[in-house]
């Protein structure tokens, strides 16, 4: 790789590094103010239905807040994406691309976006329960839901821990190539 190559690596890493960093920050927020100020919120396009319930003020606080500590659940996987990308960005943008911190960062990412998947999907019945509450007896309902994001989020997952295993080989290959020198 030559010098330029390297320093355009480094900047477009650093530049993913701040993205990263600011989707760790913006997507609890988002989740929050989406839960705590439905009405207002839907300028952001994030909507939010569970039974047959849409999330609206109309829904009280308290409920509203249970569903959110369960979307937050989620949502700290997410987070833990996030800051291991950041991480992993941060190394490349010193040139540390085949390290064993590099190589970890990238493993808690495809783990991360592994059990985000999973915990995400637990989340809706609690979710769904709280949101349906105020409706009454025998008019509550637990809801759980898997699509085609969930699908290519899990895939994605796998991509990344079958990347992150082979460049952990061609690391431990290069490693012992050294050696007999």
């Amino acid at each position: 790789m030559t010098q330029q190559q390297r320093a355009s690596v480094a900047r477009l890493s650093v530049i993913m590094a701040w993205l990263s960093t600011a989707g760790f920050v913006i997507s609890p927020l988002a989740l929050a103010y989406a839960f705590l100020d439905p009405d207002h919120s839907q300028w952001m396009m994030f909507h939010y239905e569970h039974g047959g319930v849409s999330l609206s003020s109309e829904q009280p606080l308290q409920f509203r807040l249970i569903a959110l500590v369960c979307a937050l659940v989620a949502t700290g996987f997410t987070m833990w994406a996030l800051w291991a990308l950041r991480r992993l960005f941060l190394l490349y943008a010193r040139g540390s691309v085949f390290s064993a911190e590099a190589l970890a960062a990238l493993n808690h990412v495809a783990v991360a976006l592994f059990a985000g998947v999973i915990v995400a999907f637990a989340m809706q019945a609690p979710i769904s329960l709280a949101l349906t509450w105020p409706r009454g007896e025998h008019h509550r309902e637990i809801s759980l839901s898997f699509g085609s994001g969930d699908v290519v989020t899990l895939f994605m997952a796998g991509v990344v821990l079958v990347i992150a295993r082979v460049m952990g080989e061609a690391q431990r290959v290069a490693d012992e190539n050294a050696k007999f020198v």
